[in-house]
């Protein structure tokens, strides 16, 4: 058997088999689906469809066993019932297959006799003939270098950050989310009931990866736990790895081990192990691609002061009740700096100069320009903080306010190359209709030129002191 050190050749394998693929192309299939998602996702190596029947679907043979295909088979995807499985096992063994994924379910995680010892079956022959597993009960590996994927919709493009799921739907969630935002994966692993492989093995493998720089992870539960203490310890030494650890109540709990049969363990006990071995925790999804987010696109501060720049006297109030609570300092302006400041507007009137910097209205470009060179250049600040704020504008048209938001966005995007500190850009308050085609569109193209871009002033101040705090006690990361 291989170790989880060398599990490389699961993400690039050279031909997949995909068991399980009916050739009634009008009928949904999973098998099928499998199959479709790889060819539009543009896998590159060759397919080989499988069903017991024969027949041909697309315009490509279905072989009716896997001695039937005439090349070698690296690498299998089992969509077929699960009392099949063993079978399935034995010809990939004689076939010589190195993995098999298996999104079948039927396993251990339906909390029944036989589901587990067809688990235990399955595992046995796989081992036997060398053959690693993936799940039972999951929707396997999302590998944009390798050209694999569960769903030939997602981004091909291959980034830094790596997550391992206990659960299919969180990994699509983030392929998608991440995807939105400019978050862009080196491997998403959906490892279901982990009955081979597991959080531990994925986990040795990713802190060894060069392709991967972040580690996310959505944990329901452990299976060995003196293993994975350590496997989290080595990893988080060398990357930051984020975790959202789930199942903290009684009921979750229940719910974990019905899922992927994963043992939920104590919240105090998580958190303990957590903050021991240096790993960022979140608290949901959102937040822990908010955090990756700011390890991905933002430099690493000298510190976690920071300036905040933006419209809107009120708005400025609740960023600094917010990034204040996340534990983020907002030093006051040196005299000098203010009077700088100042002296780039005809007044002062309706505008504050503090921080958080009320512009109000910046007039032209050049005045935004030399107020960001300001605070670029200063002692104060160790990152910037942009914030728009759409539906804050109480005396113009919703034509005025498009144009004037838009005009702000052009400018965050113009500056940024400029820059020298980390930036962070807030997209906040789209309440009214017309306003939140235009936040999704800037937050799209913001984030197309390497901006850190968040939704609302919550979570930027929470991503951004865990980000900060990280920073501040480690030094793995070093961008």
């Amino acid at each position: 058997m291989k170790t989880s050190a060398s599990l490389d050749f699961l993400f690039h394998p050279q031909s997949i088999a995909i068991a399980g693929v009916s050739e009634n192309v009008n009928k949904f299939n999973f098998g099928l689906r499998y199959l479709q998602g790889l060819q539009e996702f543009g896998y590159p190596g060759k397919l080989y469809p499988l069903n017991p029947a024969g027949g041909e679907v697309n315009g490509m043979t279905l072989y009716k066993s896997l001695r039937e295909i005439p090349g070698e088979v690296d690498y299998i995807i089992s969509a077929i019932p699960a009392p099949f499985t063993p079978q399935l096992v034995d010809e990939a063994a004689a076939k010589g297959v190195k993995a098999i994924h298996f999104f079948t379910s039927g396993f251990s995680e339906i909390e029944n006799a036989e589901g587990k010892r067809l688990q235990a079956e399955v595992l046995a022959r796989a081992k036997k003939g060398g053959i690693r597993v993936i799940g039972p009960n999951c929707l396997g590996l999302y590998c944009p270098a390798g050209g694999l994927s569960f769903n030939g919709d997602y981004a091909r493009t291959a980034g830094q950050v790596a997550m391992i799921s206990q659960s299919g739907g969180n990994a699509a969630h983030c392929i998608q989310e991440g995807a939105a935002r400019g978050v862009y994966f080196s491997k998403v692993i959906s490892m279901g009931n982990g009955a081979d492989l597991n959080e531990s093995d994925y986990l040795e493998y990713l802190a060894e990866d060069e392709e991967t720089k972040i580690i996310t992870a959505y944990l329901e539960g452990v299976r060995q736990g003196p293993r994975f203490f350590k496997a989290l310890e080595k990893a988080a030494k060398r990357k930051p790895v984020v975790v959202l650890k789930v199942g903290t109540s009684e009921s979750g709990a229940e719910a974990a081990v019905s899922h992927t049969t994963a043992l939920a363990g104590s919240d105090q006990v998580w958190d303990g192990l957590l903050k021991q071995t240096g790993v960022i925790r979140a608290g949901s999804i959102e937040e822990m691609m908010d955090v990756a987010l700011a390890f991905q696109q933002m430099t690493k501060p000298a510190g976690n002061r920071m300036v905040i720049v933006g419209i809107g006297g009120g708005a400025s109030v609740i960023l600094a009740d917010e990034f204040s609570s996340a534990g983020l300092s907002l030093p006051r302006l040196g005299l000098e700096l203010r009077q700088n400041l100042i002296n780039v507007f005809p007044t002062e009137a309706g505008r504050i100069f503090k921080n958080p910097i009320d512009l109000n209205n910046f007039e032209t470009p050049d005045k935004f320009f030399r107020t960001m060179s300001l605070l670029d250049a200063c002692e104060e600040a160790d990152m910037l903080i942009l914030h728009v704020a759409f539906d804050h504008f109480g005396l113009v048209s919703s034509a005025e306010k498009e144009f004037w938001v838009g005009s702000f966005l052009q400018l965050i995007g113009q500056s940024k190359k400029n820059l020298t500190k980390p930036l962070a850009v807030i997209l906040h308050s789209y309440s009214s209709a017309n306003m939140k085609p235009l936040a999704q569109k800037a937050a799209t193209e913001l984030a197309a030129l390497g901006i850190a871009v968040f939704p609302s002033i919550g979570r930027a101040a929470l991503a951004l002191g865990r980000f900060t705090r990280y920073c501040a006690r480690r030094s793995p990361w070093n961008r």
